[in-house]
């Protein structure tokens, strides 16, 4: 069986983020490296990382519940 470069396996995993079929935490566990090292390597190579907000009304909730807890 051969080995697979680990250069190599950091393209797949950087492609497998990008194409959004794992996560970041995934995609650094298969590259064999922390998440913050997988940050790194993609801030390297000018990917820009993908986050997901939550939807409009529920941010809207939140700020509410928090504004109501500083102002009773």
């Amino acid at each position: 069986m051969s080995e697979v470069k680990p250069s190599a396996t950091l393209e797949m995993a950087i492609e497998s983020y990008k194409s959004e079929q794992v996560s970041m935490s995934r995609a650094a566990e298969i590259a064999g490296m922390s998440i913050e090292g997988f940050k790194r390597q993609l801030e390297s190579k000018g990917i820009k990382r993908i986050v997901h907000a939550p939807p409009e009304e529920r941010m809207r909730k939140g700020v509410d519940f928090l504004l109501r807890q500083r102002n009773p």
